[in-house]
């Protein structure tokens, strides 16, 4: 049976942030959901999400940039592990991403944080992105060296080496999970998978780019086990930094072809060249999971498992 733990996790009201909470309450840990503001000022998904963990966890308002309420939360709940998810990441796709507002709450609320946790025996993981990485077609390994094409992938990195400074200079364990393209229920409406299975479930065509490019996808569940595996690695080294992802360059068109496949649908909906592709938009990204297979002993299911829940749950 698993040690029970009280992990904060932050960021709850996110795609991922609400998986993180619910697979470690389902772990057997005690859960800490923190939001920047009360529940009742949340609307649309945002909403949905908290509802949907809203049996499984303990919430927790606070304003991470707020120096006092932060400690004041850790005094309360002596947290065990600190799942710090919680960032910046509107228009995260774009060449005009707010970098500097995203060095403020991503990068500079890092150091008080790691002072108010030093001494408590508490760990953290930090929600990292793929985007660190530059784009090119080998598989990202967590030794390479970063030089991110992106705006947003720059203050992910930002991020990431500042947790490292930070975990040596307050000895704090840490790791950082380098996240791939998530599938599961709860995404933001209007993102791809959402707009083709709503348009395919309504028997409408869905205008696609060509979706010549290879990303790599993996179920949000599978996601969110990795960083329950996470947080029994702490005493191995002090930093540590973990790719998590599928480790198959998938294509889109691919993707997408089975998802209407899946759903018993005519694949002619799916007009593939009809938009054309982002500006700045990479051919290939994928990473190697082979670390976190050796050290975590994790490894993603097949993506169709996550295709079919995602559709199962759409419908």
């Amino acid at each position: 049976m698993v040690a029970s733990k009280t992990i904060v996790v932050t960021g709850v009201s996110s795609f991922v942030g609400c998986h993180l909470a619910r697979t470690f309450a389902q772990a057997g840990h005690n859960v800490i959901a923190v939001t920047s503001r009360a529940q009742d000022r949340y609307e649309g998904i945002r909403k949905d999400r908290l509802a949907f963990i809203q049996n499984n966890v303990d919430f927790a308002v606070c304003d991470l940039m707020d120096k006092e309420t932060l400690g004041r939360l850790i005094s309360l709940h002596k947290p065990d592990v600190w799942v710090q998810h919680a960032g910046y990441a509107d228009n995260y796709g774009a060449q005009n991403f707010d970098l500097e507002k995203s060095l403020g709450l991503n990068v500079l609320a890092l150091e008080p944080l790691y002072r108010q946790l030093s001494g408590t025996g508490c760990s953290v993981i930090v929600t990292g992105s793929s985007m660190e990485y530059a784009s090119c077609d080998a598989a990202n390994e967590e030794g390479d060296a970063c030089w991110p094409d992106m705006p947003y992938g720059v203050s992910k990195l930002a991020t990431s080496v500042e947790a490292s400074r930070l975990a040596g200079q307050y000895n704090v364990p840490t790791r950082v999970a380098r996240l791939y393209i998530p599938v599961g229920s709860f995404d933001a409406p209007g993102k791809l998978m959402d707009f083709v299975i709503k348009q395919l479930a309504a028997g409408k065509s869905a205008d696609l780019s060509p979706c010549e490019q290879k990303r790599d996808f993996l179920g949000v569940d599978d996601l969110c086990e990795a960083y329950v595996l996470m947080v029994d690695d702490m005493d191995r080294t002090l930093f540590d930094v973990f790719n998590i992802c599928s480790g198959e360059a998938v294509q889109l068109k691919a993707l997408m072809l089975r998802v209407a496949d899946l759903m018993d649908v005519d694949v002619s909906l799916l007009n593939f060249g009809a938009r054309n592709m982002r500006p700045g938009e990479a051919p290939v990204s994928f990473g190697s999971n082979q670390k976190a297979k050796d050290i975590l002993n994790w490894a993603p299911k097949p993506i169709e498992q996550a295709l079919r829940m995602l559709i199962s749950h759409a419908s």
